[in-house]
């Protein structure tokens, strides 16, 4: 495994994965509210939303230094709520309460509207996954193109947190480093906010706060890291209730704090249109058992870890829309390499569970949850399991230690890298808020 080339001489993987994973925050004794509720994440069932109308005022703030726009707003919800009536792609800074800050970023698709429903459907979920990635890759430029003094504030303010302030220290050798790191976080550490289908054009709405970015982060493409698996499968499933991933794929969702990880497949699969009621339904149930179909394989692979398997049955656009989702992640970087590390020691712990063997031989377990939802175009299903585990104890920051043996070369203890944050831990949940129902409808 690649871990193996970072450890030194009787160096366990068990107190390697305890090295990586000590430093569980405080801050998960003291809930925050949330700074603002994200429609899409409410249901987690269809592409169109209507974002909730803002109250107040708001402001719109010229910020020559910072070179965009900046919403100004007494909530944070009231700032997001304005920037998405104004049905623009773009980048917006907002600034709520007393002090706090963070972007919200539109990226916008068209399709063409034809006599076909066929190709309308098609089109439409085409231009969902590249508003995605428009909003996406928006995103990460208006991060890099803060001024310095933006830069080290949004530094300061992750650091305030115990677990980015570690994670900062370890994964940069110099500030400049670390404003780099602490901008890579708040770009991976989004909420899908909204999805907006006028005509022609899907708009899609992404925003990140330093708060947001100590609940969820992303450190590699295919992976999730939450402060509770919940949170992690709300996300995983508004993304792909609103069509904004690749029409099949899989997830790895772990809780750094506790050990906890679900494992997930998920394929999103048009419905064919036809005249007659019956032969409607069953274009439907079709749709249903192949993205079920897909879904389990995408699982089995997460599982085995063979790409090339699961991918070989999908056809030429499925796979682009998989490799252009991976964009903007390089193996070389200090966040994909130490996510490496604690995913090879994370499926080894689970490796003789009967039902982690059980996904490997490509069936789903009884203890895995399906859900299953969507509109009148498309079906959405996602199956997920997740391994039985003893979770670990969250130990406060003064009472942490660092595990690696005193006598491991200095050299060697800096090649391991440091893991990126997880926000606080929530408290501890047996079971995610993921049912096996029947076909849920909008």
């Amino acid at each position: 495994m690649m871990v193996m080339r970072y450890l030194p001489s009787g160096f366990s993987p068990v107190a390697l994965l305890s090295a990586l994973l000590w430093w569980s925050p405080a801050s998960a004794t003291k809930p925050v509210p949330d700074e603002f509720v994200a429609p899409l994440q409410a249901t987690a069932a269809t592409s169109m939303h209507a974002p909730p109308k803002g109250a107040g005022r708001v402001r719109t703030v010229k910020d020559d230094k910072m070179g965009m726009p900046v919403l100004q707003a007494r909530t944070a919800q009231e700032a997001i709520a304005a920037a998405v009536a104004q049905h623009a792609a773009g980048c917006r800074m907002l600034r709520f309460s007393s002090d706090g800050f963070g972007w919200i970023v539109t990226g916008a698709a068209n399709y063409a509207a034809t006599e076909n429903p066929v190709a309308v459907r098609r089109g439409r979920q085409e231009a969902r996954f590249k508003a995605f990635v428009d909003a996406r890759t928006r995103l990460a430029e208006c991060l890099r193109g803060l001024p310095s003094e933006t830069r080290q504030q949004i530094s300061e303010r992750l650091a305030q947190d115990d677990a980015i302030r570690l994670a900062l220290i370890n994964l940069a050798a110099n500030d400049e480093e670390r404003r780099e790191q602490a901008l890579r976080i708040l770009a991976r550490g989004f909420v899908a906010y909204a999805v907006n289908d006028d005509s022609a054009t899907v708009r899609v709405h992404l925003v990140t706060t330093p708060r947001t970015a100590t609940r969820l982060t992303r450190p590699t493409a295919n992976a999730v890291e939450a402060i509770s698996l919940p949170e992690g499968l709300n996300q995983m499933l508004a993304e792909a209730g609103g069509g904004l991933i690749p029409p099949v794929g899989n997830r790895l969702i772990v809780v750094n704090a506790t050990g906890e990880l679900a494992l997930v497949g998920y394929a999103i699969n048009l419905i064919g249109v036809h005249p007659d009621p019956a032969a409607q339904s069953k274009l439907r149930t079709d749709a249903e058992k192949i993205a079920t179909r897909h879904a389990t394989e995408a699982l089995t692979g997460l599982a085995t870890d063979d790409a090339v398997a699961w991918q070989s049955g999908l056809d030429e656009a499925s796979r682009d829309e998989i490799r252009t989702a991976a964009n903007g992640y390089e193996d070389g970087e200090p966040s994909v390499r130490r996510f490496g590390q604690i995913r090879d020691l994370m499926m080894a712990s689970i490796k003789d569970d009967p039902g982690f063997q059980t996904v490997r031989e490509g069936s789903l377990p009884s203890a895995t949850m399906v859900k299953r939802f969507g509109s009148d175009e498309t079906v959405a299903v996602v199956v997920v399991y997740t391994p039985p585990v003893k979770k670990r104890e969250v130990i406060p920051p003064a009472q942490q230690q660092p595990t690696a043996p005193a006598t491991a070369p200095a050299s060697t203890a800096r090649a391991l890298p440091a893991p990126l944050p997880d926000a606080p831990a929530a408290p501890a949940s047996d079971t995610p808020a993921i049912q096996s129902t029947p076909m849920d409808k909008p």
